[in-house]
This record gives C-alpha cells, sequence and structure tokens, in this order.
C-alpha cells in the first residue's frame, strides 16, 4: 500500500522514537497544511491486511475508515484517543506516474488471509492517473514483543460499513497449566490392595448367594407347610398341646421308676375296686419314682389352696401385695365348710399373710375366696397355673365347690410342690415362709399317720363328699426327702376306707425310702 501524500512546507517536525510532544513551550501545534505544488509522498509500505488484535493492545487501523489521518490536534485535546503517539516515518521521493507497488515481503504477508491482487491494480492504476490521490495506507504488521510502528488512529464519529470484513479473533494462547503434557505412567498396585479388592468381590458375592438361597429355602418351606395345614382340627389341637408341653419346663428330673414299690400299691389298689386311687411320689435325691394313675385329673377340693398359696407369695416377691396389706371381709366371701372366718361378721379387717395362714392351717373356705379376689380373680390364676405347667390344675369356682368342678392331678400336686422347693416360682424368703405354713396344717389324719417319728412333712389335704386327698414333702429322720401325693375318689359310704388307703400308701413309701423294706405281701384289705 501507498501512503497518503504531505506537504513539506507543513513546518512539523517528527516525534522521535514515536513519541508526541506535549511540552508547553511548543503550544498548539498545527495540523499538517498540503500543498498542491509540492506534494510529497510517503514511502510505500507493503500492503497487509489489518494486524490481529493482540494480547493487551488495540489497534485502530483495523476500521475501512483507516485513510483518515491521525492529527496532532486530535491527540492533544484527547491524548487517551491512542496507545501509541508515534507517526508513521514519510519520507520525500519524486512524483512519478509510472510508480509501481512495493512487493510485499514475506514478513508481512498474513498466514491465513492474503489480500486481493486484484484490489493492488486498481490502487497502483489510480495512482498513475492522479497522483495527488490518498490511498488509505495499512500500518505494518507487528511482530511479538515489539510495538506497532504508526500510531493507532483514532475513530470518532465512523459507521462501519455493514460489508466490512471483521478481523478475525485470535485464539487466547493456553497457559502452562493448562497445556497438555505426557501421561504420567500408571503406578503399580500392591499385591495386598489386589489380594484386598478381591477378598471384598468374594464376600459380595457370598451374601448375594446366601441371600437367594434363603428366599429359595422360604420358598420351599411354604410350599411344604402349606399342604400340612389342611389337616383336621382334632390334629392342630394336639400339636399345640404336644408344642405346649415341649415349651414348658420339667421341673423334676425323673430317672427310673420304683417297680418294687409300684407293685404293691398297684396290689392294693386292685383289693379294693371300690376306689379309685391315683398315687404319684418322686425320690428327689435319686430322681426315682412312682406313677400310679398320677397324671389322672381329679376333683381337687382343697388341694387347690397350695397352688393359691404360691401365686400369693409371687405376688409379694413382685411387689403387688404386701404381707401387711389389710384385707375386708365381705359378705361375698363367707361360706361354709372348714374354717372359723365363716362365724366372723362382714367388714371384720384381716392381713394378707393371716388370711393366706388361715387358707392353709385350717383350710378355711372364706379366707381361700378372699385371697382368690385379692390375686385377680379365676381366670387370672388359671391362666398363671398354665404357665407353671400344671396341665390338670383349673378354678372353676370359689370355695367350698362341694360338686367338685375344681380340678388338679398327683402329678401337678407334686410339680408345684418340687418348684416351691427348688424356689422356681419364689423367692428363698417366701419359699421358706410357704413350707412353714404347710408344716402347720391341723389335719394330720392322713399322709402323717404312716410316717414314722422324726419325720417332718409339710403337706395339704382336701376333702370333699366324693374326694379324699392329701399331697406333701416328707423330711426323714436319715435326711432323705420325697414327695407323695394321693388322690382317691370314692362314695359317700366309702370314705373311712378311703383314708385307711391313703394312710398304708404313706406307709408303704416310707417303710422302702428309709429302711429299703418292702413287705412280700400285702397284709392290707381295706373292707367296704
Amino acid at each position: 500500500m501507498i501512503s497518503s501524500i504531505s506537504s513539506p512546507n507543513s513546518g512539523s517536525k517528527q516525534p522521535k522514537s514515536g513519541k508526541a510532544s506535549q511540552s508547553g513551550k511548543s503550544g498548539r501545534r498545527r495540523p499538517p497544511q498540503p500543498q498542491n505544488g509540492n506534494p510529497e509522498i510517503r514511502s510505500p509500505e507493503p500492503a497487509t491486511l489489518p494486524p490481529q488484535q493482540g494480547r493487551g493492545s488495540r489497534n485502530g487501523a483495523n476500521s475501512p475508515t483507516s485513510s483518515e489521518e491521525f492529527t496532532t490536534q486530535d491527540f492533544l485535546s484527547d491524548p487517551r484517543s491512542a496507545i501509541n503517539p508515534r507517526k508513521p516515518r514519510t519520507s520525500k521521493t519524486p512524483q512519478s506516474k509510472t510508480r509501481q507497488p512495493r512487493k510485499k515481503g514475506l514478513a508481512a504477508v498474513d498466514m491465513f488471509e492474503f489480500p486481493d491482487p486484484n484490489q493492488e491494480r486498481e490502487n497502483v492504476s489510480s495512482i498513475a492517473s492522479n497522483p495527488n490521490t490518498q490511498i488509505p495506507t495499512a500500518p505494518p504488521p507487528t511482530t511479538r514483543g515489539s510495538l506497532p510502528s504508526s500510531p493507532p488512529v483514532r475513530i470518532s464519529d465512523t459507521v462501519i460499513p455493514a460489508d466490512a470484513k471483521k478481523p478475525p479473533v485470535p485464539k487466547p494462547r493456553p497457559k502452562a497449566s493448562e497445556r497438555p503434557g505426557k501421561r504420567s505412567a500408571p503406578r503399580s498396585v500392591p499385591p495386598l490392595v489386589y489380594a484386598t479388592r478381591l477378598l471384598i468381590l468374594g464376600v459380595g458375592i457370598a451374601v448375594i448367594c446366601g441371600t437367594l438361597l434363603s428366599v429359595v429355602n422360604a420358598v420351599s418351606r411354604a410350599s411344604t407347610v402349606a399342604p400340612e395345614e389342611q389337616t383336621t382340627a382334632g390334629q392342630k389341637n394336639q400339636a399345640d398341646s404336644a408344642s405346649a408341653e415341649s415349651a414348658t419346663p420339667e421341673v423334676l428330673q425323673l430317672n427310673q421308676e420304683l417297680g418294687a414299690l409300684k407293685t404293691q400299691v398297684q396290689v392294693l389298689a386292685t383289693e379294693n375296686p371300690s376306689l379309685t386311687a391315683g398315687i404319684f411320689l418322686v425320690d428327689l435325691d435319686t430322681g426315682s419314682y412312682l406313677n400310679f394313675n398320677g397324671d389322672t385329673a381329679f376333683a381337687s377340693a382343697s388341694t387347690i389352696k397350695v397352688p393359691i398359696l404360691v401365686a400369693f407369695f409371687q405376688a409379694v416377691d413382685e411387689g403387688k401385695v404386701q404381707l401387711d396389706q389389710m384385707l375386708t371381709l365381705k359378705s361375698e366371701h363367707i361360706v361354709g365348710g372348714s374354717g372359723d372366718m365363716q362365724d366372723q361378721a362382714p367388714g371384720k379387717k384381716y392381713s394378707a399373710l393371716e388370711v393366706a395362714q388361715k387358707m392353709i392351717v385350717v383350710s378355711d373356705n372364706t379366707a381361700t375366696n378372699m385371697m382368690i379376689e385379692l390375686l385377680g380373680g379365676a381366670e387370672v390364676l388359671n391362666q398363671q397355673f398354665a404357665n407353671w405347667g400344671l396341665r390338670a390344675t383349673v378354678l372353676r369356682n370359689n370355695l367350698p365347690d362341694l360338686e367338685g368342678t375344681n380340678t388338679t392331678s398327683p402329678q401337678d400336686l407334686i410339680n408345684i410342690i418340687a418348684q416351691i422347693d427348688r424356689g422356681n416360682l419364689v423367692s428363698v424368703k417366701s419359699r421358706d415362709r410357704i413350707l412353714q405354713i404347710m408344716r402347720q396344717t391341723r389335719n394330720d389324719s392322713l399322709l402323717p399317720k404312716g410316717l414314722g417319728e422324726g419325720s417332718v412333712i409339710a403337706h395339704k389335704t382336701g376333702n370333699i363328699d366324693t374326694m379324699l386327698a392329701d399331697a406333701g414333702m416328707v423330711d426323714l429322720p436319715n435326711g432323705k426327702r420325697y414327695l407323695v401325693a394321693v388322690m382317691v375318689k370314692h362314695s359317700p359310704e366309702t370314705e373311712k376306707p378311703a383314708q385307711t388307703l391313703i394312710r398304708e400308701i404313706s406307709r408303704m413309701s416310707y417303710r422302702y425310702l428309709y429302711g429299703g423294706e418292702t413287705p412280700a405281701d400285702s397284709q392290707v384289705k381295706i373292707k367296704n
């Protein structure tokens, strides 16, 4: 491209090093006045496209109106309008009509956009026809690290044509930290890490397999249980009773049955066909036992007062009842039969311990009814009896229950006394009080009559018109202890033979367990 033409008599000096003079001595400088007589032509510069915008700099020559000259007056009026105030260096050359455009150097050629050669030919032909024509010049290309050779031209009040080509925006150079580098070689993993990963993987697989197996097992069990649920109601009841029996812990550790003693008892029972006897005996030292209709349910009579007494002391141990708690005698408590509380007027006060003692010692029926009410009634007591493993013991009516609706068995009576002795249901203190109360039983006409001197028995009797029973714990002089319960069902006319049968069974048991004597033949025959 060819530089614009200026007058030689402008009187202006070119600033040195591209710096505009801003001294106060110069005053206001005039813009150069071109003269028609002596035109001056600036040295041609290589025609290049406007330089791309560099980092941190602006170049005003990228506008299509860059032919407008940057004047000193504009710079003095607004010094901030230019980044670099240097003007392009001019040289005087004679005007020539055969002027040819200077060849471009390779350094001025843009690597991506090349100038149109037809446009250059048009510019050269226009200058040849009219040397005074000003041709817009493009500033020389700037190299990296150097300032532009000509100051940027201030663009004021100009409109960029729509068809003007915008310079390409250079891509920012990536920072050193963002430049792609060589990938680091993968680090070797220690064998321990591999082993740990394999272990975790194995555990996870094992858990999944175990879950699947459990699901399959549950499905198979459900499929096998479904046909079993289609059994009859009777079979279900038997299964329930069997499960209840297995859930109840065995209180007595039974080893072997006393065969010789059982044979003599059977002979004695068969010689008295009018009597139905049930016997259960256990040697607590050896675990030997005798069972003759021991699990048969009989009318309990007053023997049901033994589990009621245990329930009372269990409530005392739990803090639900106090021994000195006062109970009031009510009219609905008073009943006939044994005992002396029936002769008292309603409203009389008794301590709970006194009521419990009267219930056992004198077998007071009125005291028993007061105790049943204190403990929550028959339903609550029956639930406790079942929890203790008493299968035949059921309380259905208050005492005296002459009809015999309340039931128990010789085995249940031995079971409850054994639990008293071992302290399974009550504390040691309550156990001692229970046994002390039972040793004070005043009716000693049955089991105590078959014992020898030095023997001690804690027992409870029962007697109604059709039932006679006695159950207790016997301590022999030699230190041996055994439990025995005998229940005999009889007619009202055979009460005395029933008493004799209980006494003889007690005598035979005492002799067998104390001295090892067993009569070869029973000499006892109970006559009706």
